[in-house]
Protein backbone atom coordinates (compact mmCIF):
# COMPACT_ATOMS: atom_id res chain seq x y z
CA UNK A 1 0.00 0.00 0.00
CA UNK A 2 1.56 3.56 -1.05
CA UNK A 3 2.22 5.92 2.16
CA UNK A 4 -0.04 8.78 0.26
CA UNK A 5 -2.56 10.15 -1.91
CA UNK A 6 -2.11 11.82 -5.57
CA UNK A 7 -3.84 15.47 -6.12
CA UNK A 8 -4.40 16.76 -8.99
CA UNK A 9 -2.97 20.11 -9.08
CA UNK A 10 -4.39 23.19 -11.44
CA UNK A 11 -1.80 22.68 -13.66
CA UNK A 12 -2.74 19.28 -14.27
CA UNK A 13 -0.22 17.12 -12.85
CA UNK A 14 -0.65 14.31 -10.42
CA UNK A 15 1.12 15.55 -7.26
CA UNK A 16 1.95 12.68 -4.51
CA UNK A 17 0.70 14.24 -0.75
CA UNK A 18 2.52 11.89 1.78
CA UNK A 19 0.66 10.10 4.85
CA UNK A 20 1.47 11.87 8.00
CA UNK A 21 4.26 9.68 10.39
CA UNK A 22 4.45 7.11 11.60
CA UNK A 23 3.32 4.64 9.05
CA UNK A 24 1.86 1.34 10.43
CA UNK A 25 4.76 -1.30 9.74
CA UNK A 26 6.26 -3.98 11.13
CA UNK A 27 10.10 -4.65 10.01
CA UNK A 28 11.88 -7.79 9.57
CA UNK A 29 13.89 -8.81 12.68
CA UNK A 30 16.91 -8.60 10.42
CA UNK A 31 16.62 -4.90 10.46
CA UNK A 32 16.08 -4.66 14.05
CA UNK A 33 19.49 -6.41 15.00
CA UNK A 34 20.78 -4.27 12.05
CA UNK A 35 19.49 -1.21 14.07
CA UNK A 36 20.75 -2.75 17.58
CA UNK A 37 24.48 -3.07 16.17
CA UNK A 38 24.19 0.47 14.85
CA UNK A 39 23.64 2.06 17.76
CA UNK A 40 26.29 0.05 19.30
CA UNK A 41 28.37 1.61 16.43
CA UNK A 42 27.61 5.06 17.39
CA UNK A 43 28.55 4.63 20.62
CA UNK A 44 31.53 3.10 19.47
CA UNK A 45 32.13 6.73 17.61
CA UNK A 46 31.54 8.57 20.68
CA UNK A 47 34.30 6.46 22.51
CA UNK A 48 36.75 6.72 19.35
CA UNK A 49 36.00 10.57 19.57
CA UNK A 50 37.00 10.91 22.64
CA UNK A 51 40.31 9.00 22.48
CA UNK A 52 41.68 11.98 20.16
CA UNK A 53 43.61 14.60 22.20
CA UNK A 54 41.40 17.64 20.05
CA UNK A 55 38.17 16.26 18.65
CA UNK A 56 37.85 19.28 16.09
CA UNK A 57 39.58 17.51 13.27
CA UNK A 58 37.11 14.67 13.48
CA UNK A 59 34.29 17.26 13.00
CA UNK A 60 36.22 19.13 10.44
CA UNK A 61 36.79 16.01 8.75
CA UNK A 62 32.94 15.37 8.54
CA UNK A 63 31.66 18.26 7.99
CA UNK A 64 33.78 18.55 4.57
CA UNK A 65 32.89 15.11 3.47
CA UNK A 66 29.42 15.49 4.34
CA UNK A 67 29.46 18.59 1.84
CA UNK A 68 31.03 17.27 -0.66
CA UNK A 69 29.21 13.88 -1.37
CA UNK A 70 25.56 15.59 -0.79
CA UNK A 71 26.46 17.64 -3.24
CA UNK A 72 27.89 15.60 -5.67
CA UNK A 73 24.70 13.95 -5.44
CA UNK A 74 23.07 16.75 -6.83
CA UNK A 75 26.04 17.02 -9.25
CA UNK A 76 27.24 20.13 -8.01
CA UNK A 77 31.02 19.11 -8.30
CA UNK A 78 34.06 20.31 -6.49
CA UNK A 79 37.32 18.96 -5.67
CA UNK A 80 38.15 18.77 -1.85
CA UNK A 81 41.66 21.30 -2.85
CA UNK A 82 38.77 23.41 -4.23
CA UNK A 83 36.78 23.97 -1.38
CA UNK A 84 39.70 23.59 1.57
CA UNK A 85 41.63 26.70 -0.36
CA UNK A 86 37.74 28.33 -0.54
CA UNK A 87 37.26 28.12 3.39
CA UNK A 88 40.70 29.16 4.32
CA UNK A 89 41.48 32.15 1.44
CA UNK A 90 37.75 32.89 -0.13
CA UNK A 91 39.51 32.21 -3.31
CA UNK A 92 37.25 30.15 -5.86
CA UNK A 93 37.24 30.15 -9.63
CA UNK A 94 33.59 28.49 -9.62
CA UNK A 95 30.23 29.08 -8.00
CA UNK A 96 30.22 25.50 -7.33
CA UNK A 97 32.60 25.52 -5.37
CA UNK A 98 31.23 27.93 -2.93
CA UNK A 99 27.45 25.79 -2.98
CA UNK A 100 29.62 23.05 -1.45
CA UNK A 101 31.53 25.45 0.96
CA UNK A 102 27.91 26.83 1.65
CA UNK A 103 26.65 23.35 2.83
CA UNK A 104 29.19 23.23 5.30
CA UNK A 105 29.18 26.69 6.76
CA UNK A 106 24.92 25.31 7.28
CA UNK A 107 25.68 22.62 8.92
CA UNK A 108 28.00 24.17 11.72
CA UNK A 109 25.27 26.57 11.87
CA UNK A 110 22.98 24.16 12.41
CA UNK A 111 24.92 22.28 14.88
CA UNK A 112 24.56 25.44 16.86
CA UNK A 113 21.61 25.79 16.45
CA UNK A 114 19.99 22.35 17.71
CA UNK A 115 21.67 23.06 21.04
CA UNK A 116 19.78 25.73 21.93
CA UNK A 117 16.58 25.89 19.93
CA UNK A 118 14.22 22.74 18.47
CA UNK A 119 14.59 20.98 15.55
CA UNK A 120 11.73 23.00 14.17
CA UNK A 121 10.35 24.59 10.52
CA UNK A 122 12.35 27.98 11.66
CA UNK A 123 15.33 26.12 11.56
CA UNK A 124 14.70 24.38 8.28
CA UNK A 125 14.34 27.46 6.79
CA UNK A 126 17.23 28.69 8.30
CA UNK A 127 19.18 25.72 6.70
CA UNK A 128 17.52 26.51 2.93
CA UNK A 129 18.42 30.31 3.59
CA UNK A 130 22.50 29.51 4.54
CA UNK A 131 22.69 26.97 1.96
CA UNK A 132 21.33 28.80 -0.87
CA UNK A 133 22.97 32.39 0.29
CA UNK A 134 25.11 34.33 -2.72
CA UNK A 135 24.84 31.25 -5.33
CA UNK A 136 22.41 29.52 -7.61
CA UNK A 137 18.65 30.10 -6.64
CA UNK A 138 19.29 32.48 -3.85
CA UNK A 139 16.59 34.23 -4.49
CA UNK A 140 14.68 31.90 -2.93
CA UNK A 141 16.67 30.93 -0.20
CA UNK A 142 14.92 30.69 3.11
CA UNK A 143 11.29 30.66 1.66
CA UNK A 144 9.34 27.70 0.57
CA UNK A 145 8.48 27.13 -3.19
CA UNK A 146 5.93 28.85 -4.81
CA UNK A 147 5.12 26.35 -7.55
CA UNK A 148 4.94 23.00 -8.35
CA UNK A 149 8.34 20.64 -8.63
CA UNK A 150 8.91 17.11 -9.71
CA UNK A 151 11.83 14.96 -10.57
CA UNK A 152 12.36 13.66 -14.16
CA UNK A 153 14.23 10.47 -15.09
CA UNK A 154 17.21 12.11 -15.73
CA UNK A 155 17.09 13.67 -12.25
CA UNK A 156 16.24 17.44 -13.14
CA UNK A 157 13.14 18.91 -12.19
CA UNK A 158 11.24 18.26 -15.73
CA UNK A 159 7.16 17.53 -15.13
CA UNK A 160 6.68 16.44 -18.51
CA UNK A 161 8.69 13.59 -18.02
CA UNK A 162 8.64 13.32 -13.85
CA UNK A 163 9.00 9.78 -11.90
CA UNK A 164 6.79 12.05 -9.45
CA UNK A 165 5.45 15.18 -8.58
CA UNK A 166 5.76 16.27 -5.43
CA UNK A 167 3.22 18.37 -3.39
CA UNK A 168 1.54 21.54 -4.42
CA UNK A 169 3.19 24.66 -2.70
CA UNK A 170 0.36 25.60 -0.84
CA UNK A 171 0.29 22.23 0.76
CA UNK A 172 4.26 22.37 1.69
CA UNK A 173 4.19 24.51 4.85
CA UNK A 174 1.68 22.54 6.55
CA UNK A 175 3.39 19.40 5.61
CA UNK A 176 6.75 20.26 7.20
CA UNK A 177 4.72 21.54 10.47
CA UNK A 178 3.34 17.86 10.38
CA UNK A 179 6.46 16.61 10.20
CA UNK A 180 7.96 18.60 12.85
CA UNK A 181 5.46 17.20 15.03
CA UNK A 182 6.29 13.73 14.66
CA UNK A 183 9.66 14.86 14.85
CA UNK A 184 8.69 15.90 18.41
CA UNK A 185 6.22 13.33 19.43
CA UNK A 186 6.41 10.20 21.68
CA UNK A 187 6.58 7.15 20.03
CA UNK A 188 8.32 3.95 20.70
CA UNK A 189 9.99 3.44 17.32
CA UNK A 190 13.77 2.99 17.23
CA UNK A 191 15.61 6.25 16.93
CA UNK A 192 17.23 5.33 13.71
CA UNK A 193 13.92 4.08 12.30
CA UNK A 194 12.53 7.92 13.14
CA UNK A 195 15.78 9.13 11.18
CA UNK A 196 14.74 7.22 8.23
CA UNK A 197 11.39 8.22 8.23
CA UNK A 198 11.84 11.52 8.48
CA UNK A 199 14.36 11.91 5.63
CA UNK A 200 11.75 10.22 3.36
CA UNK A 201 9.31 12.50 4.06
CA UNK A 202 11.04 15.46 3.63
CA UNK A 203 12.55 14.23 0.20
CA UNK A 204 8.70 13.76 -0.47
CA UNK A 205 7.45 16.79 0.57
CA UNK A 206 9.93 18.65 -1.32
CA UNK A 207 8.79 22.23 0.37
CA UNK A 208 11.74 24.12 -1.88
CA UNK A 209 12.53 25.24 -5.50
CA UNK A 210 16.22 24.07 -5.05
CA UNK A 211 18.40 22.28 -2.46
CA UNK A 212 15.70 19.92 -0.58
CA UNK A 213 17.93 16.67 -1.07
CA UNK A 214 21.10 18.82 0.59
CA UNK A 215 18.63 20.09 3.36
CA UNK A 216 16.91 16.92 3.86
CA UNK A 217 20.75 15.40 4.33
CA UNK A 218 21.41 17.91 6.61
CA UNK A 219 18.52 17.20 8.74
CA UNK A 220 19.48 13.50 9.21
CA UNK A 221 22.75 14.90 11.12
CA UNK A 222 20.44 17.31 13.30
CA UNK A 223 18.12 15.26 13.77
CA UNK A 224 21.18 12.38 15.38
CA UNK A 225 22.34 14.77 17.64
CA UNK A 226 18.32 15.97 18.50
CA UNK A 227 17.98 12.19 19.64
CA UNK A 228 21.21 11.74 21.38
CA UNK A 229 22.78 9.53 19.24
CA UNK A 230 25.90 11.89 18.63
CA UNK A 231 27.24 14.67 20.47
CA UNK A 232 28.54 16.41 17.36
CA UNK A 233 29.00 15.60 13.36
CA UNK A 234 31.19 13.17 13.95
CA UNK A 235 30.01 10.64 10.72
CA UNK A 236 28.92 11.62 7.11
CA UNK A 237 26.34 9.68 6.18
CA UNK A 238 25.96 11.68 2.54
CA UNK A 239 29.37 9.86 1.47
CA UNK A 240 27.57 6.58 1.79
CA UNK A 241 24.56 7.69 -0.21
CA UNK A 242 26.81 8.66 -2.87
CA UNK A 243 28.33 6.08 -3.20
CA UNK A 244 25.46 4.20 -3.89
CA UNK A 245 23.49 7.14 -5.58
CA UNK A 246 21.41 4.88 -7.86
CA UNK A 247 19.80 2.59 -5.16
CA UNK A 248 19.37 5.95 -2.93
CA UNK A 249 16.90 6.90 -5.08
CA UNK A 250 15.23 3.90 -6.01
CA UNK A 251 14.80 3.19 -1.93
CA UNK A 252 12.96 6.45 -1.87
CA UNK A 253 10.75 6.11 -4.69
CA UNK A 254 9.71 2.75 -4.06
CA UNK A 255 8.71 3.52 -0.82
CA UNK A 256 6.36 6.28 -2.63
CA UNK A 257 4.75 3.60 -5.13
CA UNK A 258 4.81 0.24 -3.64
CA UNK A 259 5.25 1.20 0.50
CA UNK A 260 8.82 -0.33 0.44
CA UNK A 261 9.25 0.65 4.28
CA UNK A 262 11.26 -2.39 5.11
CA UNK A 263 13.91 -1.98 2.48
CA UNK A 264 14.38 1.65 2.86
CA UNK A 265 14.58 1.08 6.41
CA UNK A 266 17.57 -1.61 6.60
CA UNK A 267 19.09 0.56 3.51
CA UNK A 268 19.57 4.02 5.53
CA UNK A 269 20.51 2.38 8.60
CA UNK A 270 23.34 0.16 7.03
CA UNK A 271 24.96 3.30 5.34
CA UNK A 272 24.46 4.78 9.17
CA UNK A 273 26.73 1.65 10.31
CA UNK A 274 29.11 1.74 7.65
CA UNK A 275 29.90 5.48 7.99
CA UNK A 276 30.39 4.67 12.11
CA UNK A 277 32.68 1.86 10.69
CA UNK A 278 34.00 4.73 8.56
CA UNK A 279 34.86 7.13 11.50
CA UNK A 280 35.93 4.57 13.96
CA UNK A 281 39.18 4.15 11.88
CA UNK A 282 39.88 7.29 10.94
CA UNK A 283 39.71 8.01 14.21
CA UNK A 284 42.54 5.50 14.67
CA UNK A 285 44.79 7.00 11.70
CA UNK A 286 45.14 10.09 12.95
CA UNK A 287 46.37 8.76 15.97
CA UNK A 288 48.78 7.08 14.22
CA UNK A 289 49.28 10.22 12.01
CA UNK A 290 50.07 12.60 15.14
CA UNK A 291 52.35 10.31 16.17
CA UNK A 292 54.52 9.43 13.11
CA UNK A 293 54.49 13.50 12.02
CA UNK A 294 55.73 14.18 15.25
CA UNK A 295 58.56 11.50 14.86
CA UNK A 296 59.62 13.40 11.78
CA UNK A 297 60.56 16.96 13.25
CA UNK A 298 63.75 16.65 14.79
CA UNK A 299 65.52 17.29 17.79
CA UNK A 300 66.26 21.00 16.81
CA UNK A 301 66.75 23.86 19.15
CA UNK A 302 62.96 25.22 18.41
CA UNK A 303 61.46 21.60 17.96
CA UNK A 304 59.13 22.67 20.51
CA UNK A 305 57.53 25.45 18.44
CA UNK A 306 57.34 23.16 15.51
CA UNK A 307 55.25 20.43 17.19
CA UNK A 308 53.38 23.42 18.46
CA UNK A 309 52.79 24.86 15.05
CA UNK A 310 51.84 21.21 13.89
CA UNK A 311 49.57 20.51 16.82
CA UNK A 312 47.23 23.19 15.24
CA UNK A 313 46.83 21.38 12.20
CA UNK A 314 45.28 18.68 14.04
CA UNK A 315 42.18 20.52 14.93
CA UNK A 316 42.00 22.07 11.45
CA UNK A 317 44.45 20.65 8.18
CA UNK A 318 44.34 24.11 6.50
CA UNK A 319 45.21 26.90 8.34
CA UNK A 320 46.61 31.10 8.07
CA UNK A 321 49.91 32.36 9.48
CA UNK A 322 47.77 34.36 12.06
CA UNK A 323 45.55 31.45 12.82
CA UNK A 324 48.35 29.55 13.48
CA UNK A 325 49.88 31.94 15.84
CA UNK A 326 46.73 32.81 17.89
CA UNK A 327 46.30 28.81 18.34
CA UNK A 328 49.74 28.07 19.14
CA UNK A 329 50.16 31.03 21.38
CA UNK A 330 53.61 32.21 19.86
CA UNK A 331 53.86 35.36 18.17
CA UNK A 332 53.75 36.10 14.21
CA UNK A 333 56.79 35.99 13.49
CA UNK A 334 57.51 32.56 15.24
CA UNK A 335 54.31 31.16 13.73
CA UNK A 336 56.28 32.27 10.05
CA UNK A 337 59.78 30.54 10.86
CA UNK A 338 58.19 27.31 12.15
CA UNK A 339 55.60 27.34 9.27
CA UNK A 340 58.63 27.30 6.80
CA UNK A 341 60.51 24.63 8.37
CA UNK A 342 57.59 22.73 8.54
CA UNK A 343 57.34 23.70 4.67
CA UNK A 344 61.15 22.30 4.47
CA UNK A 345 60.44 19.25 5.77
CA UNK A 346 57.45 18.70 3.78
CA UNK A 347 54.96 18.20 6.59
CA UNK A 348 53.18 21.41 5.44
CA UNK A 349 52.69 23.37 1.85
CA UNK A 350 51.39 26.72 1.33
CA UNK A 351 48.88 26.65 -0.94
CA UNK A 352 47.65 30.34 -2.32
CA UNK A 353 50.82 31.21 -4.22
CA UNK A 354 50.51 35.01 -2.44
CA UNK A 355 53.24 36.71 -0.24
CA UNK A 356 50.47 38.22 2.07
CA UNK A 357 47.84 36.14 3.39
CA UNK A 358 49.52 32.64 3.08
CA UNK A 359 47.57 30.19 3.68
CA UNK A 360 49.43 26.30 4.87
CA UNK A 361 47.79 22.96 4.06
CA UNK A 362 49.08 19.57 5.86
CA UNK A 363 48.47 17.00 2.65
CA UNK A 364 49.35 13.93 4.68
CA UNK A 365 46.13 15.12 6.84
CA UNK A 366 44.11 16.41 3.67
CA UNK A 367 44.89 12.94 2.18
CA UNK A 368 43.43 10.88 5.05
CA UNK A 369 40.72 12.87 5.55
CA UNK A 370 39.38 12.94 1.68
CA UNK A 371 40.87 8.74 0.77
CA UNK A 372 42.91 10.76 -1.90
Amino acid sequence: MIPGTFQRTIEGYDAFIPHPLPPDLYLPFSTYRLIEDTMHSLGQVERSNALLPNAALLVYSSLQREALASSTIEDTIATPDELVLFQASHIANREAVREVANYSYALEWGVQEIETRPLATNLILGLHERLLAGVRGGQFAGRFKDRINGIGRDSRQDLEDAIIVFSPPQDAPDLVAELERYIHSDNMQPKLMQCALVHYQFETIHPFRDGNGRVGRLLIILQLMHLGLLSAPLIHPSVYFERTRDEYYQRLQEVRTRGAWDEWVEYFVRGIQEQCEETIAFTQEIRDLRARLGREIPHVRRRASLLAALEVFFKVPVLSTKRVSEEARMSVGAARTALNELEELEIVREITGRKKGRVYACDTLLDAIFER
